[in-house]
């Protein structure tokens, strides 16, 4: 069974940073060739599950959030078509969709809504989530009192709690400390063992070899290249530049 397909997917923004009611106005009046580009240009893929583990590489402006970002729902493409079979939990913003003036405790249950669990479910889960996250004498403060880690680990740990088909990840680890980035990517293992497919963006080369056993690489929005993990970073290492900030450790 295909759990995703794409075919021909599209995605078109425009440059200037206009409010709304004028983005409305130039798509109306027909916004210039010079204002428009494709984040996205003619993309076709399929990926099988269940638990398919599916790297996603490019330069910055490739266009891989805007392809997860499709995959979740959050956005629709401007032209092509999207097949998604299963639940499918993002984790490309952390901290969206909660409330700075609610609790810890509360914005628990509110991203857990968000996530799609209902408040039963969030409620057997409470304890999991509060022990994973590791902030549990924070709970009854404002969230605006957080850090950003300690929002990104309440936040990540309602996602991982959520039961889910398919796992979208968009470098969410670089706010926290390096013990609760090695829980989480030990969680994140677990859940591939147990046949969730998940679909990673990442520079960090290391992690993508070690979570991954197929990579898309994208470039100017387009497909380069998708295949065997190992070929695909030998092929991205010999032509993209500053590599040395993100190794492959043998």
């Amino acid at each position: 069974m295909n759990q995703i397909r794409l075919v021909g997917v599209s995605k078109e923004f425009l440059r200037s940073n206009r409010n709304p009611l004028l983005s409305c106005w130039a798509s109306w009046r027909g916004a210039s060739k010079s204002e428009r580009f494709w984040a996205l240009d003619g993309i076709d893929l399929t990926i099988s599950g269940p638990g398919k583990r599916v790297g996603i590489l490019g330069n910055n402006g490739s266009g891989k959030t805007t392809l997860l970002r499709i995959i979740a729902g959050i956005t629709r493409p401007t032209r092509g078509s999207v097949l998604v079979n299963g639940r499918v939990v993002p984790l490309l913003e952390l901290g969206v969709g909660m409330e700075q003036h609610l609790t810890g405790r509360e914005n628990i249950y509110l991203n857990g809504v968000v996530f799609g669990m209902s408040r039963k479910e969030v409620r057997q889960k409470f304890d999991s989530i509060v022990e994973f996250a590791g902030i549990p004498d924070f709970l009854n403060m404002p969230l605006k009192h957080y850090s950003s880690g300690m929002i990104a680990r309440l936040c990540f740990s309602v996602a991982i709690h959520v039961d889910r088909d398919i796992l979208l990840v968009d470098e969410v680890w670089g706010v926290t400390d390096l013990e609760f980035q090695a829980k989480s990517l030990e969680r994140i293992r677990q859940l591939q063992e147990k046949g969730v497919t998940t679909l990673i963006v990442s520079h960090d080369l290391e992690l993508v070899s070690q979570l991954t056993d197929e990579v898309l690489w994208l470039k100017s929005g387009r497909i380069a290249a998708l295949g065997p993990t190992d070929s695909i970073l030998k092929a991205y290492q010999t032509t993209t530049t500053d590599l040395d900030l993100y190794p492959i450790y043998a």
